[in-house]
């Protein structure tokens, strides 16, 4: 195997596509705009993309990315949960919304696939810095799927941040829409749970997965598994979860409780997130998670 990022976006912000040369399997991508970073698409090894980019009615649930709001920093709130274009008039979402100014990603080739290491600023609604980010996304082939691993480390680098409780956060994805309940999906999760998104929305779960059959009988679909800050090992935290049969999936670290970072602090989050063939069980998650 031989990986290399393909370069497809040639202004002022970037897109890659990540491309095995030997056989010519896309693995995925990953880019940004000028308000955020976001990998998309993400392919199984046969080709069936996972994540939604964005839908109609929510245009910031941008395929796998990380996000959150509110965010107190001085005194004012800025939001990086929404992005451009509003989904309606007047949302107050987008009243301190701020943005990440993004660099330009660093590229370090892999035996089985791409790590992309990013920093940015998370600026507020002024352009003030709010916090420094250093994201790093990798993009892999493995013998159950491509697997995509994105950490974020926030530090305080200008004051005092809180990170407010609730429901905006704090990285996720977007579900492809043909894996959803409506369309005969089926949700999945640890202990032999399946269902909706109730088995495992505020449940404790080593790994969330949607899948479903295409027309053809085809099998596919996404999995989850949270990646433990300290260790860098997935299946450690168990949650909290916010799930959706709509689609977003996210580990929503701030979803009971708020985040304190005293200057010079970090907070890290990160996500495994795995686009896989045929069908999903506990032994081949566990084996998911020990990649």
């Amino acid at each position: 195997m031989s990986f290399v990022a393909k370069k497809h976006v040639s202004h002022n912000q970037f897109g890659y596509m990540i491309v095995d040369e030997s056989t010519g399997q896309c693995l995925g991508g990953f880019g940004a705009n000028y308000y955020r970073p976001w990998v998309f698409p993400l392919y199984t090894p046969n080709g069936l993309t996972v994540l939604q980019e964005f839908p109609y009615d929510h245009p910031f649930h941008t395929a796998m990315w990380v996000a959150q709001g509110p965010i107190c920093h001085n005194g004012n709130e800025s939001h990086f949960w929404p992005s451009p274009p509003m989904r309606i008039a007047d949302e107050p979402l987008f009243e301190n919304m701020g943005r990440m100014d993004v660099g330009d990603p660093e590229i370090i080739a892999l035996e089985q696939g791409i790590r992309f290491r990013l920093n940015s600023i998370w600026r507020d609604k002024n352009g003030e810095a709010v916090l420094d980010e250093e994201r790093t996304v990798e993009l892999l082939s493995s013998n159950e799927g491509t697997v995509c691993n994105m950490w974020s480390k926030k530090t305080a680098s200008y004051g005092a941040l809180e990170y407010r409780q609730s429901k905006f956060g704090s990285v996720g994805v977007r579900v492809e829409p043909r894996l959803l309940p409506e369309l005969g999906g089926v949700v999945l999760a640890s202990d032999g749970r399946r269902g909706t998104a109730e088995v495992a929305i505020d449940q404790e779960c080593t790994y969330v997965a949607y899948e479903n059959s295409l027309p053809s009988g085809e099998r596919f679909g996404l999995l989850m598994t949270i990646l433990d800050r300290e260790t860098e090992q997935a299946g450690i935290k168990t949650g909290p979860w916010f799930v959706r049969d709509y689609g977003l999936a996210a580990y929503n670290a701030t979803r009971h409780e708020s985040i304190y970072s005293n200057m010079g602090e970090s907070w890290t989050i990160g996500l495994r997130v795995a686009a896989y063939d045929g069908s999903m069980n506990n032994h081949r998650a566990d084996s998911i998670m020990a990649l």
